[in-house]
């Protein structure tokens, strides 16, 4: 009688899961860890149980904080093959102002034609849980040659300072090469396999006016900062340009977000003598930080010679989030190519390479850390994330545990009796 194939054995393992597979996304999105405020402690102690209950024992919890702790879990290998680490974040974006917009409870994970919906449900609690499962399917056929590192982090929705950033800079994270389970589809799941991100500049721009009583703007001499930055924020809209060589991978190019935040004025009875909005630049493979500076600069100060009455000042992010670098892999690298494969034998096609247009953690483990990485390729949309009734489909979770486990084994699993 022929054996299975390593293959089929993981294909079986992760199907006898299914349910279990889907309800420990459910357990992950029935526990708020939004950011802000950031506190990932009760999430990160689902997910070490499950990791315990599945035979998974090395685990730790480390972080720049004790509210911030961010799961590490290896499988370690004989030796004799790379290191692939696996990422996850555990945090969300707040349910914010669309709660009641929301069809449902967002930390009640519904079941409904298929699709499991709640807060996180695509971005990105569904890979988290395929990413545990597929280690356990892994630990289950046997020990590996190469090292599997699973690492789910907190604060990505915040910038990453205490997730990524940590574990690259203080932690010392090390790997061969790394995936990120980013929600990749835009139109449809699974659209598309994306070797490189884009990036994020975050900045503020002030406005200073005159503050004084408002009986009085009419017949002294004054300057309504409100009014002010709302005429800079129409200019810009109009006749901002930011330099760039275009990305064959990403056409549509730079996204100049403007006022994703407004402030200005003190209350009524006072002249606004400040007031300020907050853009953030997604930037393609190729910019730098140095030239985009200059293209703000060079603007700002163009407006304010022709109206010598504004006075502006730039202000970026605190680090790590004033510029979270694009980045890029080479379609060649070896992950990419089991990531393709396993795709095609679970799926029954390859996703075509593209550019994620949101940033990812990806700059702080390839830059950072010097680890190769694909930045998004997981269940889900990013087109429903962070908007009321976010969703994933059900069938993709199971989809993408088996991708993962069939692309960790191509690249560090035991090859023994000619079996894949």
């Amino acid at each position: 009688m022929q054996l299975p194939t390593r293959t089929q054995q993981l294909t079986d393992i992760v199907e006898g899961w299914r349910e279990d597979i889907i309800e420990f996304a459910g357990s992950l999105i029935s526990t708020p860890s939004e950011t802000p405020p950031g506190d990932e402690r009760k999430v990160a102690a689902v997910i070490d149980a499950k990791l315990h209950e599945l035979g998974l024992h090395n685990v730790t919890c480390v972080g720049a904080v004790p509210e911030r702790p961010n799961v590490l879990c290896t499988l370690t290998g004989s030796g004799d093959g790379p290191t692939l680490l696996y990422c996850g974040h555990t945090d969300t974006k707040p349910v914010g102002t669309a709660r009641g917009l929301w069809k449902t409870d967002p930390f009640t994970p519904t079941l409904l034609d298929g699709k499991l919906y709640g807060l996180g449900a695509a971005d990105m609690k569904a890979a988290v849980a395929a990413f545990v499962y597929a280690a356990a399917a892994l630990n289950q056929l046997g020990r590996t040659r190469g090292n599997l590192l699973l690492v789910l982090v907190a604060d990505e929705e915040g910038g990453g300072r205490y997730g990524a950033h940590f574990l690259a800079s203080e932690y010392g994270i090390k790997a061969d090469m790394a995936l990120i389970g980013e929600p990749p589809g835009i139109d449809r799941e699974w659209e598309y396999l994306h070797i490189g991100c884009r990036g994020v500049c975050c900045f503020t721009i002030g406005v200073h006016g005159t503050q004084m009583h408002s009986s009085l703007s009419d017949r002294l001499p004054s300057v309504n900062a409100s009014l002010k930055a709302a005429e800079l924020m129409l200019r810009m809209s109009r006749e901002f340009k930011v330099h760039f060589i275009p990305h064959p991978l990403y056409p549509k190019g730079v996204t100049v977000n403007l006022g994703v935040k407004l402030e200005g004025g003190v209350f009524f009875g006072v002249y606004p003598g400040y007031a300020e909005f907050s853009t953030d630049i997604r930037t393609v493979p190729g910019m730098r930080r140095e030239d985009l500076v200059r293209d703000l600069e060079q603007f700002l100060a163009e407006c304010s010679a022709r109206d010598p009455s504004l006075k502006t000042e730039l202000r970026f992010r605190p680090s790590p989030a004033d510029w979270i670098a694009p980045t890029e892999v080479s379609p060649d690298l070896p992950i990419v190519k089991a990531l393709s494969d396993a795709s095609d034998h679970v799926l029954g096609f390859r996703p075509p390479l593209s550019i994620y247009p949101a940033g990812t953690d990806s700059p702080k483990f390839q830059l950072g850390a010097g680890i190769p990485t694909v930045p998004s390729f997981g269940a889900g949309l990013i087109s429903v994330a962070h908007a009321a009734n976010e969703w994933v489909g059900a069938e993709s979770i199971i989809q993408a545990c088996k991708i993962y486990a069939l692309a960790a084994h191509q690249l560090i699993g035991a090859r023994d009796n000619g079996q894949v």
